[in-house]
């Protein structure tokens, strides 16, 4: 009877490539690096983007105290703001910032066309007040308030929680 020896290096396989520890401890640094810049690139994505409308906010607010208290210039200037803001509000939301500290629904990212859109109007109403103000017409300018508030709510309605 003949005996078969299988040689070890003769085996499917057994010259597979088996990486050093200080290469498998290279790449775990390398993806918690990359992962974390990943995460902190996103918290400050979503921290700016929050400063924004904060700010946006309270632009309303002294667009409506100055229309009452006839600070047209005030009016020029927020509504100016505003818009400039409307214009960035897209690249504020990259892929991937859904998450953290955040009330952007998803369907921003599967909707963006129509996001974008929404952004745009808002910027359009809030040229507008700047128009309307320059006429001086306080109750244009009230009107013009209300419509650039309701293109901030178009967009709440669909896209924030």
């Amino acid at each position: 009877m003949t005996s078969l020896a299988i040689n070890k290096s003769t085996v499917v396989g057994s010259n597979s490539i088996h990486p050093s520890p200080t290469f498998l401890h290279f790449s775990n640094v390398l993806l918690i690096v990359f992962f974390s810049f990943s995460i902190s690139a996103n918290a400050d994505v979503v921290s700016e983007r929050r400063a924004g409308f904060k700010t946006n906010a309270a632009s309303m607010r002294a667009i409506a105290s100055a229309i009452g208290g006839g600070d047209y210039q005030t009016v020029i200037n927020q509504a100016k703001t505003i818009s400039n803001w409307a214009q960035k509000i897209p690249g504020y939301f990259p892929e991937g910032s859904g998450v953290g500290d955040t009330k952007a629904r998803a369907e921003i990212w599967t909707n963006f066309k129509d996001f974008t859109a929404l952004a745009k109007a808002n910027e359009t109403a809030a040229n507008r007040l700047v128009t309307t103000a320059k006429s001086g017409n306080p109750g244009a300018m009230m009107a013009g308030l209300k419509n650039l508030g309701g293109s901030c709510k178009a967009c709440h309605r669909s896209y924030k929680d």
